[in-house]
This record gives C-alpha cells, structure tokens and sequence, in this order.
C-alpha cells in the first residue's frame, strides 16, 4: 500500500521525497534531479514536488512554479497518461532550500498519505488528458497571486501528483473538487475586486 515500483524496488512517496530533500548540489534544484528519481511517472513526482512549496503560506514561488505545470499540463492533455517529460521542463531549477523545506515541513502528512494511498479507480487514476486539465487551469491561478486560492490550486495539482505516483483515482476525483473549488472562489474574488475598483470610477 502507498508504495512505487521502479526498477523491482517498492517506493513510497515519502521515501522518493526522501531522496529529493537529501540531495546535495547548487543553489538550484533541478527538474531533470527529480526526474532521475523515478522513471514512468516521472510527471507525478514533478507536480508534487512543484507544488509543495506553495502549500507553505509565503514561500511566494507562485508565478515561477505556474509555468512549468502550465507546460505539464498541456503535455498531458495532448499525449494522455505517462508521456515522456519535456526538454524544456526538465531544464528547470528552483531554490534548492525553499523545494526542500517544505518537503521537511510536509513529512508527517506525506508519510500518513503513504499509508492511505493505494491504486484504485483506474480508469480515473490514468486519465491523462483530464488530470492535465486541472493543471493547466490550477497553473493559471498559481500564476496570479490571490491568497487562499493559491493554496487550493496548489492542493489540487499535488493532488494530480499524488494520484499519478499512486495511481490512485480517489485523488485524482479529490483533486477535480479542489480544483473546481479554487476556481469558484478565484471567480468569486476577480467579481469583487471588479465590482470594487467600478465603484471606485463611478464615485
């Protein structure tokens, strides 16, 4: 239960993080770093890993980690479940110290996931276009700052993360009400701040 299989050897998720948060080198942290952690699911590890941070109140990576899951989102959506990883993707770095702090700070839930994630609702679990769906919009919102809303989109792309890693469909269907949550609200907010700076010019 809540385990990987890469190369004959069972994972878990945290353990896979594990390895992330030991690892030593730059400033930077590199996509293509992680992906050499895990092969076929490689996409998974990624949005969790990319989303993480912003599940840590002012971390503030918001606009910098949307792009890279914008671009992920689109590859799912185009090529379905397990496509290969972009070039452009895997060029990327960030704060090796933010990534890897909010690893620290997550391990407690992560390692309860562990134990509650399974592969289950598969037609959900491999549904790439889908989950490359709520990517793409969650990476729309994480790219404009709103508190609250950043936390929710966040949520629900490591919510994708988990359910691919996991092949869990119960996350992935947990990940869709997140995401149709974040984006009610992000809706919510924009009406507004609208009707507010209208009453401001009609003042």
């Amino acid at each position: 239960m809540g385990k990987i299989d890469q190369n004959g050897e069972d994972r878990t998720t945290w353990e896979l993080l594990e390895e992330i948060q030991e690892m030593e080198g730059e400033e930077k942290l590199g996509v293509g770093e992680i992906t050499e952690v895990i092969g076929s699911r490689a996409h998974g590890l990624i949005l969790l890993v990319l989303s993480l941070p912003e599940t840590i109140p002012m971390v503030g990576l918001s606009a910098i980690l949307a792009a890279p899951i914008f671009v992920i989102g689109i590859v799912l959506v185009v090529k379905g479940a397990d496509p290969p990883v972009p070039k452009w993707v895997r060029d990327r770095s960030f704060s090796r110290d933010k990534v890897q702090g909010a690893i620290r700070r997550l391990r407690r839930v992560v390692q309860w996931l562990d134990k509650v994630l399974r592969p289950r609702w598969s037609r959900l679990a491999r549904a790439g276009r889908l989950q490359g769906l709520i990517c793409v919009v969650m990476a729309i919102l994480l790219a404009i700052p709103v508190p609250g809303i950043n936390l929710l989109a966040a949520a629900a792309v490591a919510g994708v993360g988990l359910g691919i890693l996991q092949r869990d469909g119960v996350v992935i269907a947990l990940a869709c009400v997140l995401a149709v949550v974040a984006t009610v609200g992000f809706g919510f907010v924009m009406s507004g701040a609208g009707s507010l700076v209208m009453g401001w010019f009609g003042s």
